[in-house]
């Protein structure tokens, strides 16, 4: 697949010149740019910036707020290393369920849109099939994060009614809203809280099995 994408990568920048400055004059001959490059290296297994880049573009992972291209791009490799990490940490190497990589494709392309997922996948000179070993690695990485922390977290009655005081009640007066009674919103504002305290479980854990692991990311590939 990386060789498809390479590939390309160099078709495209070939045929991008032809309409250039020099269009319609002779001019010497050019070899295409391969704009891709070895963005990080995790445990030995490469990560492209073109795996960035298709992450980014399709969607993939969560790339957060950012606007800066840059800023996105290592916002998208970090978040392809901690998939690797995971999955080497649990040496997890169980097939994942075909059917739930096609719903989860399904979904991409009906999200993105039938003709604009065209005009993408034809950006990188892929096809729909080529997105799937990246699905795959997100539902395995998942999969094996939820099976970790598949109990949650404890959220005491306290927590709830510091919750409810400090950030519920003045969120909804924000809004212009009377908060509903705490008893109404229990369950929720538990819900809430639990999966906050999970979400940053799993971030620490994943900060320290990045720390165990063989890492090196390369910088300057991702400003190509």
């Amino acid at each position: 697949m990386r060789r498809r994408v390479l590939g390309a990568a160099a078709i495209l920048l070939g045929g991008l010149a032809a309409f250039g400055p020099a269009a319609g004059r002779s001019a010497p001959p050019q070899k295409p740019e391969v704009v891709d490059c070895l963005a990080a290296i995790v445990n030995g297994r490469p990560i492209t910036l073109a795996d960035v880049r298709i992450a980014e573009i399709f969607g993939l992972v969560d790339a957060g707020p950012s606007t800066v291209p840059e800023a996105r791009r290592r916002a998208v490799l970090d978040r392809l290393i901690d998939r690797k990490v995971v999955i080497d940490l649990a040496r997890e190497r169980t097939p994942v369920d075909p059917e739930k990589v096609a719903q989860e494709l399904g979904r991409l392309l009906t999200r993105l849109g039938r003709d604009e997922a065209k005009a993408r996948l034809a950006s990188f000179g892929l096809e729909v099939e080529d997105l799937r070993p990246y699905i795959e690695e997100a539902i395995l990485s998942e999969t094996i994060v939820a099976g970790r922390f598949v109990h949650g977290a404890a959220v005491s009655l306290q927590e709830i009614e510091t919750y409810y005081a400090e950030t519920f009640v003045p969120a909804q007066a924000k809004l212009g809203r009377t908060a509903p009674p705490l008893i109404d919103v229990l369950d929720s504002l538990e819900a809430e809280i639990k999966a906050a305290k999970v979400e940053s479980q799993v971030a620490l854990w994943i900060k320290n099995i990045r720390q165990q692991a063989e890492i090196e990311i390369r910088p300057d590939c991702l400003n190509k």
